[in-house]
């Protein structure tokens, strides 16, 4: 059995919860106690139940910059050491889950793990910048074990959706997220790739930092309007759009009972532990650094008024 640390947390994310109670389970008790998430709470009672989902390894290590928020996550998920040091804890286990999503982070944070030579997995966006990717891409070179991903690329329901839409020509799809577009973008385009593909053309920014509206022109016509609010409420998801009489199709990331949310996020640790077992990867160095230049290209049209960008010549060289 492989053991894996797990690393966060940072404001308003709580991955390290429920990441590590897919392959732990939970303490009912702790979980009410420590637990400051309504939505973890719920979907880890509703729909966890201590269920043994990933017999192949377990979270044996934890490190976060806050003593007692390891000591809470540690109870809640069952994870028996609390380490000091973030280099205490990369040298200790057969893999590393980074959960936090402060993305500006990442890169000076995340960048020693990668001497280990340990499979890692990155939340949702590998860096913030372009200077930051290019460093990312010259530690780990082409072959590296690295997972990065937002769990909606891995929801039941982006399947059910991927299997609908063949066939199918819709006229646009919107996608809708609370927080910032570093941070929640990837969710929306993780899940609009996996569906749609990735043969986006240009991506334009017309609204503003904070309230960003961004469309994505793909070569087949579709146009994928993704808007990423700070403040707005959920849900997160997508919605495509038909030529009548077809009623529009959505695909929520929060659904309605969290049944999907909670099992993306099961079928996204199982991609990992895949990997490091086997060293594939269930996705490619390709489809990492092709989000992260969507994401960079969002940034560079907003803050150049609103241009569009072209992908085959932004950031092509990577």
């Amino acid at each position: 059995m492989l053991n894996f640390g797990i690393v966060g947390m940072n404001e308003g994310n709580g991955h390290p919860y429920s990441f590590a109670a897919s392959f732990n389970g939970f303490d009912p008790e702790a979980l009410e106690k420590y637990c400051g998430f309504p939505i973890i709470r719920k979907y880890l009672t509703a729909h966890h139940r201590n269920q043994e989902f990933i017999p192949e390894a377990r979270i044996s290590h934890i490190w976060t910059q806050d003593r007692a928020v390891s000591e809470g996550v540690a109870a809640v998920a069952k994870i028996p050491n609390i380490c000091s040091s973030l280099e205490e804890m990369a040298a200790k286990v057969d893999g590393i889950i980074f959960t936090r999503d402060d993305i500006w982070n990442h890169f000076e944070m995340a960048a020693p793990l990668f001497k280990t030579g340990k499979p890692v997995y990155m939340d949702k966006l590998l860096c913030a910048t372009e200077q930051e990717l290019r460093s990312f891409l010259g530690i780990i070179g082409r072959d590296y074990p690295l997972l990065t991903a937002s769990s909606f690329r891995y929801a039941p329901l982006v399947k059910k959706a991927a299997e609908f839409m063949r066939g199918r020509e819709p006229f646009t799809v919107h996608g809708t997220s609370p927080c910032i577009w570093i941070r929640y973008a990837p969710h929306l385009l993780d899940a609009l790739f996996a569906v749609s593909g990735r043969d986006v053309v240009t991506v334009q920014n017309t609204g503003s930092d904070g309230r960003d509206t961004v469309t994505l022109t793909f070569r087949s016509g579709l146009q994928a309007v993704m808007q990423v609010f700070d403040g707005m409420a959920l849900p997160l998801g997508l919605t495509y759009r038909f030529r009548a009489p077809q009623a529009p199709y959505e695909v929520p990331y929060t659904d309605d009972t969290l049944e999907s949310y909670f099992l993306s996020i099961v079928e996204m640790m199982r991609a990992y532990t895949r990997m490091a077992v086997t060293g594939v990867r269930s996705v490619t160095l390709e489809e990492t650094v092709f989000m992260n230049r969507v994401v960079l290209a969002g940034i560079a049209s907003r803050e150049r008024n609103g241009e569009k960008i072209v992908m085959d010549e932004f950031l092509a060289d990577l």
